[in-house]
């Protein structure tokens, strides 16, 4: 006997749905017209399981800083990839947006698949293609070298989750200011060592996809050495002024020492 699927209930604040609607609508408008019917079964899913959910930092929205729920980035990835007119078969589209808007689930929403993922396929029947790109992107914090050099080795030998990854950092260093410092330059140097040489590796293994991974990794590079740049001037600033805290305590001290001896 056939295993029913588990119902898709979509579950959300409706009070920060304005946040990110017009992007929400447009791939759901997408997916309907694009006939994308796992993008179209992914999109209330995603909103479910990061419900509750917000991106670190917070936004001017209105003229007011709110905070922005973490189902705006996934929605971004995804438009992002979806602007690059990939020329890619329907069918790899589909596994591709679909992927992207759950590309977080199992990292985020791990309460929700307590059988590690499999559920994507067994409980909501979306393709097993789904499922490995999930897993493949999918990685515990704190990673060492070695497990981060497996981890991207694995990526770059399937091409829709390269460009998952791809999208997911250029989004991701848009919010670079939102980190602290250590962190900024743990990040920045994850981006030199590993994103970048996936995008050569995408270059000459996937030919065809060489004109998105130009424009992605445009971005990755230029919104990166821009940030490095700021971070950089602005921890300069910080040194002088310490510089000058320390002059003045040395200066106090002698000052102390003077009126001591007299």
């Amino acid at each position: 006997m056939e295993k029913k699927l588990v119902p898709i209930i979509e579950s959300y604040n409706v009070e920060e749905e304005y946040l990110y609607i017009k992007s929400y609508l447009f791939l759901k408008g997408m997916a309907v017209e694009g006939e994308y019917i796992n993008l179209l079964k992914a999109l209330p899913l995603a909103r479910k399981l990061h419900d509750g959910q917000h991106r670190k930092g917070l936004a001017l929205v209105n003229g007011k800083k709110v905070h922005l729920p973490y189902i705006l980035h996934v929605l971004k990835v995804c438009n992002t990839l979806a602007a690059l007119r990939l020329p890619m078969a329907h069918d790899e589209l589909d596994v591709l947006y679909t992927s992207a808007i759950l590309h977080d689930a199992l990292e985020d929403a791990e309460q929700y698949f307590p059988k590690g993922g499999i559920e994507l396929v067994t409980d909501y029947g979306f393709p097993k293609e789904v499922y490995e790109v999930i897993t493949l992107l999918s990685k515990h914090s704190g990673a060492d070298e070695y497990e981060l050099n497996d981890y991207f080795n694995r990526i770059k030998k399937n091409k829709i989750a390269l460009l998952i990854k791809m999208s997911d950092r250029s989004h991701n260093v848009e919010d670079l200011y939102n980190m602290k410092l250590e962190k900024l330059h743990k990040y920045v140097d994850e981006t030199r060592q590993y994103i970048y040489p996936l995008s050569s590796y995408a270059k000459q293994n996937y030919p065809e996809l060489s004109s998105g991974v130009t424009i992605l990794k445009s971005k990755i590079v230029s919104l990166t050495e821009c940030t490095e740049t700021i971070v950089d001037l602005y921890e300069e600033k910080l040194a002088e002024k310490d510089d000058e805290i320390a002059a003045l305590k040395k200066e106090l001290e002698e000052l102390k020492g003077g009126l001591t001896s007299s």
